[in-house]
């Protein structure tokens, strides 16, 4: 037993790193491309004047490091009709961390960008401003499993 538990201790370990756990593992890429969307549509309540428009449509990749048949999702929209004066970074932040988001970057005031995750699932959202663009709302997965 002695040797047995640095063993299954160690595997624990490596399996730990690999893939997102929990919740998500049972995510598929289809779904994952609903629940994206979604994220994006309910984040937009925080700015009730804003237009959404997307910039693409949204698109899947190989994950980094990971398996073949794993894929992270993406989506973009560009959020119009807003000013400086609806101080959209600040409601954004707001609604993300009333609905448990964790701020994973806020570059302000230096840069317009906030980088928020989702612990409960992993997913990951961000609002940016470019000079292209205007004002950018992305939310992409984490590894998920291909069809």
């Amino acid at each position: 037993m002695k040797r047995l538990l640095p063993a299954v201790l160690s595997a624990g370990i490596v399996l730990a790193g690999c893939g997102s756990g929990g919740e998500v593992d049972q995510v598929t890429e289809s779904e994952a491309y609903e629940r994206v969307e979604s994220y994006i549509q309910r984040a937009a309540a925080a700015l009730p004047e804003a237009r959404l428009e997307a910039a693409a449509a949204p698109v899947s990749g190989p994950c980094r490091g990971e398996p073949a048949g794993r894929a992270i999702v993406r989506t973009t929209y560009r959020v119009r009709g807003l000013t400086d004066a609806d101080r959209p970074f600040d409601a954004m932040v707001r609604w993300w961390k009333t609905h448990d988001f964790e701020v994973l970057d806020d570059l302000r005031p230096e840069r317009h960008y906030v980088w928020v995750e989702s612990p409960a699932d992993g997913f990951r959202m961000s609002l940016r401003d470019n000079e292209k663009d205007g004002l950018l709302l992305d939310a992409e997965s984490p590894c998920v499993a291909t069809q």
